[in-house]
């Protein structure tokens, strides 16, 4: 229902968006697209702030009081705010606060997306895994009693090592604490082939079970450190916020570099190369989501939050909308055919990301199905995301920058 909840936004979204352009009376300017791409931003993560608030609510009442009902309302609260951050991603590799590495080269950088988003999660790091003899191996950093769970141990694990998968902050550790490993196990064939399962965690890891005190510690400390970051995003974003005043003051050509170089990447490297393209490679550890088997949703999410600075139009949580001067359409004022490239592969892959979600299957389930070379859904909405990186960065030659997309 989420799914097709989402398929409807996307076509308001497009819908609305001509019609918002096509009342703009202003010639469209690059300063004005520029500017509309902070309002969005700013909304953006204002939302991504404001959901996982409320998904805060939700966990601090299942720490308090365990039980299926809670439990699962701070499952829901955690997909519900993974729709407003995922949409955010467009904002990255943008040389902006999130994920600028060089700190103090500009005011409001601050890098903190290694902890808020990184993956794949080695599910051991943390907590405990399955044997797959139907018991449990506990070798993470909740069952190391000697192992202090404070805020700065924590975030002091976070890929450890300079392991990338030594994962111990943000949104998955959260994931993977409210659901567990998603072993895909069928109890009727004994078989990893149940696709529709996601993590089977029960409340009962937070009241009877080893280690419960230490988990309800751990997942309350990560949820405020995420919520505490998010903020930090809002405020920075926000009108008068460190990072906004400092991007206002970027000369046209480097604003419109760093924003194309972000949405060029993101379609391009990110989502098609370095997550659809792995996790059809080499299954499900390499999927985003894989805990709560939200991936399709992440996509949705990733692929909406590109095309919102495309199209120049965001729809916020409350339903209200930021609207003005989008990419094709400043683009439109110095090569048409140019514009309208982009248009098309913009819509293109909002039909390859409808056709997979119209599948009604679990990503996992998905890939499974799929290799390199089989065309299969997933496929074919990265070749679409190539596409459309290989369009925007086309757009940016236009107007007169260049970026990388790989």
């Amino acid at each position: 229902m989420k799914k097709i909840l989402g398929l409807c936004l996307v076509a308001i979204a497009m819908t609305s968006c001509s019609d918002d352009n096509e009342n703009i009376k202003d010639t469209p300017t690059k300063a004005k697209f520029i500017e509309n791409y902070a309002n969005i931003a700013a909304a953006n993560y204002d939302d991504a702030y404001t959901t996982a608030a409320t998904m805060k609510t939700k966990i601090d009442a299942f720490l308090a009081t365990p039980t299926e009902e809670t439990h699962k309302a701070a499952q829901n609260a955690w997909l519900y705010a993974r729709d407003f951050y995922g949409q955010t991603e467009a904002f990255r590799a943008a040389n902006g606060p999130i994920d600028n590495e060089d700190l103090g080269s500009i005011d409001g950088i601050l890098n903190t997306e290694g902890r808020i988003n990184a993956w794949p999660l080695d599910e051991g790091f943390i907590d405990y895994v399955s044997d797959n003899k139907g018991g449990a191996v506990q070798n993470g950093l909740i069952g190391d009693a000697n192992f202090a769970l404070t805020e700065a141990s924590i975030i002091g694990k976070n890929e450890f090592n300079n392991l990338a998968d030594n994962v111990a902050t943000g949104w998955h550790a959260i994931e993977f604490l409210l659901w567990g490993q998603d072993l895909n196990y069928n109890p009727t064939t004994h078989k990893q082939d149940n696709y529709a399962a996601a993590g089977q965690r029960g409340y009962t890891d937070y009241t009877t079970a080893n280690f419960a005190e230490r988990r309800k510690q751990y997942l309350q400390i990560v949820t405020n450190l995420l919520i505490n970051d998010l903020n930090d995003l809002r405020n920075t974003w926000a009108i008068g916020g460190l990072y906004r005043t400092a991007f206002a003051k970027l000369n046209e050509a480097t604003a419109l570099k760093n924003i194309l170089n972000g949405v060029g990447f993101i379609s391009n490297g990110e989502i098609a190369l370095e997550r659809i393209i792995p996790a059809v490679e080499e299954g499900q550890e390499n999927e985003h989501s894989c805990f709560s088997d939200n991936t399709n949703q992440d996509m949705w999410a990733n692929v909406n939050g590109i095309n919102n600075v495309i199209i120049g139009s965001y729809k916020r949580a409350d339903g209200t909308k930021i609207s003005g001067v989008s990419l094709t359409a400043i683009t439109k004022t110095l090569n048409i055919e140019i514009s309208t490239n982009l248009e098309t592969k913009a819509q293109t892959t909002l039909n390859k990301l409808d056709a997979l979600l119209a599948l009604n299957k679990t990503f996992d389930e998905i890939i499974s199905q799929e290799t390199l070379t089989s065309n299969g859904p997933a496929i074919q909405l990265s070749n679409a995301l190539k596409s459309q990186g290989v369009a925007i960065a086309e757009v940016a030659t236009t107007l007169g920058v260049s970026i990388t997309i790989d």
